[in-house]
């Protein structure tokens, strides 16, 4: 399947570095206080959503000293769904994040999701939704803050799905861009996902709510549980935010600095040995999971280029979904995936550069990958 971006970015977010500076991002612990959200056998779902957030923010804070982090909880307290959405618009965020965990009555359901507002498409996006929004069953006066929404109705869903964020394009751009860093860490994507949300309903910026897996799952509960577990999801949150953030301000300069801090994150975190996840076991995963785009390391003996899309099928080098692009070459795997690469650079902050245009040109799926002596390796194996 071609793996091609069919997104471009909006108006209001192509303008240049200079023009536009991404200022604040507000952070949402799912749940909290009496409101446990979904419960595992190790711990509930309040808990675990705090210790990711917490941690994710204290890697930005890091990581972008001149970005300012706000939390809608910072505490096992209960906050209404509507005050969340209200204190990112208070504070005119650039982004809302909104962190939980899933739920499901099959015990063998595991993998990510990242939604974002929208018409939903199955009765299992629907059901996603209705069990996040039950939450206002515990709030006061939840009919008025709600203009009268009901959670147990589906009529209702059908029109509040259509109170679209104006701010979709980006969303979904956003929301791309975490579960592809989920599958370089190995994890199962079950893709990105819209519903009826609540807690992104009068959100007035780029919003999305990532479900970080199933604690009804009890290898991905012990996965989640786990210090190298949130460690690893903070990670892959931010390095997801720190890529929208340099596409937004058109300046990638600061991608290296994210990748050293969260490997000085992970060196700092204590020991742990998590089970077995499950991996994703298609085309895209294959060749996502092995590469980051942030290696800063770089040897005369390295050569870096970028694949801009997979398929199984072969395609024609002068395809026009390739935009004209001379220099793409067909780097066909051992197990027979076309993986179409351009470019050929011994140096990573070159190979940064025609990244950044690539994106632009609408190759939203591209990043960087690593050849020595002619044989690709993941980058995290670089000197």
């Amino acid at each position: 399947m071609l793996l091609l971006s069919l997104y471009c970015s909006t108006a209001a977010l192509a303008q240049s570095g200079s023009d536009y500076k991404f200022k604040t991002i507000v952070l949402d612990a799912g749940h909290g206080g009496h409101d446990t959200g979904c419960r595992g056998a190790i711990d509930n779902e309040k808990n675990v959503t705090l210790d990711i957030v917490l941690k994710l923010g204290a890697l930005i804070k890091k990581t972008y000293p001149g970005v300012k982090v706000i939390y809608t909880r910072q505490t096992d307290t209960f906050i209404e769904l509507y005050e969340r959405a209200n204190i990112a618009n208070r504070a005119k965020a650039d982004l809302f994040v909104s962190v939980h965990c899933n739920a499901s009555k099959s015990t063998s359901a595991y993998g990510t999701e990242t939604w974002l507002m929208g018409l939903h498409k199955s009765d299992g996006n629907l059901e996603v939704s209705k069990r996040e929004n039950d939450v206002i069953m515990l709030e006061d006066n939840y009919q008025e803050n709600y203009d009268g929404f009901d959670p147990n109705s589906p009529e209702g869903y059908i029109i509040l799905s259509m109170n679209q964020n104006a701010h979709i394009d980006q969303s979904i751009n956003l929301a791309s861009k975490v579960e592809e860093e989920f599958v370089k860490d190995g994890r199962q994507t079950r893709g990105v996902k819209q519903a009826g949300f609540l807690v992104l309903w009068r959100t007035t910026m780029p919003a999305i709510l990532i479900e970080t897996g199933f604690l009804t799952n009890r290898e991905e509960e012990r996965y989640l549980v786990s210090e190298k577990g949130k460690n690893e999801v903070a990670s892959s949150i931010l390095q997801a935010v720190a890529l929208f953030k340099a596409e937004v301000e058109n300046d990638y300069s600061q991608l290296a600095f994210v990748e050293e801090q969260i490997t000085n994150a992970a060196t700092d975190a204590k020991a742990g040995t998590p089970p077995d996840i499950p991996h994703v076991t298609n085309s895209h995963s294959e060749v996502a999971a092995a590469d980051s785009n942030l290696k800063v390391s770089v040897t005369p003996s390295v050569i870096y280029k970028i694949q801009i899309t997979a398929s199984e099928k072969a395609i024609a080098l002068n395809d026009p979904r390739f935009g004209g692009t001379k220099d793409i070459t067909n780097d066909k795997s051992e197990k027979g995936v076309n993986r179409y690469v351009v470019g050929n650079y011994s140096d990573l902050q070159e190979t940064q550069h025609r990244l950044a245009s690539l994106r632009q040109k609408g190759f939203k799926d591209a990043f960087i990958v690593a050849y020595k002596e002619g044989k690709r390796i993941p980058m995290n194996q670089l000197p």
